[in-house]
């Protein structure tokens, strides 16, 4: 039995780690952070008891770190910020942070000490300029902030590899599986809805790792003799396209109806922007970031395992279909475990479609009394307000509200989009601008009077709901 030390414990990859090593028979301890949610590690207390502990640190804070590395065998570094909306908040946490962690490890090192496993990305190495597939030769270029973080955090590492710290970097490319956030709650929802979302015109390829597949490799590079100071991709054999890869996530969710929906890259980053401001405002984790713009425009992520499987013995067992189809399950039992605290469908609706008639008054007539723009006939500035704001956009937020922002945001959005399209097509019938100043531009035009205040739109109605519900709670 190991004692192991893993940092971003209850993050997605980290519970998966922690699990199989609990299950292995290993001793862990986990780093916290005093604000981090611990639920997904809540199970796992029932099951090993005394062989997991959890303790609370920063790796921002270096005097946080001495706790739990006493007589450590093997030390797992995950702790990291993926989505941050400044330059300096993934230098404070990827660069810094890991250097406190080495540092700390240093300190505390023993002779029982194996090897230290640090986690880096796809990301640092920077996208391929073809259809080759990328490996661990590849000359660095990263796209964003994120990637370059990780980049000088591998430097970091090499600089302790000098120093005698046995460091090996792992490298994996875009991971998925049960309990992960970021690709299930941007994608399944719409997928499910029947729809094919797609970002750019243009074709993308890209590669996956199953969390499981990732685990066991992370496993291999830090029980493997020889392979101190190398890094490792980790990645499924099979590149896919992006339309493809939702294929597979729509064959899993048992979809037939397959509409596209196709995101072009301007629009994505002026929701970035929105969604940056409104985590001023909420704190929350954000969902969409102007730095991970910087990587979903590029259009080659492909990597080969190559060498993991040379060196470590390794290689994908989960392919993609399999690997979703669990993620689905998993997405979906998360989905009903949600509804089951939340609000009855009913009194959501009442609130919903009231204060989409409520936003429709006011806006239309503020509009009118601004003279923004004019309906013709008048007449069907009513039906704008009942069959628009208080139909067709009440009812998106309704069915979106279990789903993250930047969803919410683009399914209203396409709704303001086409209408604005489809009335400069017929030459302005329906309504004309006057004192409000669009572009000429249809295209322009659409954006800045259809998706942005749709798109805000819906996630203003959400936001309102679930404020009053919360008050609710609290009123009792």
């Amino acid at each position: 039995m190991a004692k192991v030390f893993v940092t971003g414990a209850n993050g997605f990859i980290g519970a998966h780690l922690i699990t199989a090593l609990l299950e292995r028979g290993d001793y862990v301890v986990g780093l916290v952070r005093p604000t981090s949610d611990t639920r997904s590690l809540r199970p796992l207390f029932d099951r090993f008891g005394t062989r997991l502990r959890l303790v609370m640190g920063d790796i921002r804070d270096p005097a946080s770190l001495d706790v739990g590395l006493e007589d450590v065998e093997f030390v797992f570094h995950l702790a990291a910020v993926l989505l941050g909306t400044s330059e300096k908040e993934f230098r404070d946490a990827n660069v810094d942070g890991t250097r406190n962690v080495f540092e700390a490890v240093t300190r505390h090192r023993t002779d029982r000490l194996r090897r230290v496993v640090f986690t880096s990305s796809l990301a640092a190495g920077g996208p391929a300029t073809g259809d080759t597939l990328i490996d661990e030769n590849k000359p660095a270029n990263p796209v964003s902030w994120y990637g370059k973080s990780k980049l000088d955090a591998e430097a970091v590492a090499r600089e302790y590899v000098d120093k005698g710290l046995p460091v090996t970097i792992a490298r994996p490319v875009a991971v998925y599986g049960e309990g992960e956030l970021d690709l299930s709650g941007g994608t399944f929802g719409p997928v499910n809805a029947g729809l094919a979302p797609r970002v750019g015109f243009k074709t993308k390829t890209l590669s996956f790792v199953y969390v499981g597949d990732l685990v066991r490799g992370l496993i291999a590079a830090a029980e493997t003799d020889g392979v101190v100071g190398k890094k490792y991709l980790f990645a499924d054999p099979i590149p896919r396209r992006a339309k493809e890869s939702i294929s597979i996530i729509a064959d899993a969710l048992n979809k037939k109806i397959r509409i596209p929906l196709i995101t072009p890259h301007f629009v994505l980053s002026v929701m970035a922007v929105l969604v940056e401001w409104l985590h001023k405002f909420t704190r929350g984790r954000p969902m969409l970031t102007r730095d991970k713009v910087r990587e979903i425009r590029q259009r080659f992520w492909a990597a080969t395992a190559a060498a993991a499987q040379r060196d470590l013995g390794w290689s994908a067992q989960v392919d993609l279909p399999e690997g979703m189809r669990r993620s689905v399950r998993d997405w979906r039992q998360r989905g009903e475990a949600r509804r089951i605290i939340h609000e009855p469908l009913r009194d959501r609706a009442i609130k919903t479609y009231s204060l989409g008639i409520l936003f429709g008054i006011l806006t239309e007539g503020l509009a009118a009394l601004a003279n923004w723009f004019h309906f013709t006939p008048w007449w069907i500035i009513f039906i704008v307000i009942v069959g628009i704001y208080g139909g067709i956009m009440a009812s998106i937020a309704l069915w979106s509200a279990g789903l993250p922002a930047i969803v919410q945001f683009v399914l209203g959005g396409a709704v303001g989009f086409a209408a604005e399209t489809i009335n400069h097509l017929s030459g302005n019938m329906f309504w004309y601008f006057d004192t409000l100043p669009v572009p000429d531009n249809p295209w322009v035009g659409a954006l800045l009077a259809g998706v942005i205040p749709a798109g805000v739109l819906v996630l203003l109605i959400n936001f309102l709901v679930g404020a009053l519900y919360r008050r609710r709670l609290r009123l009792g």
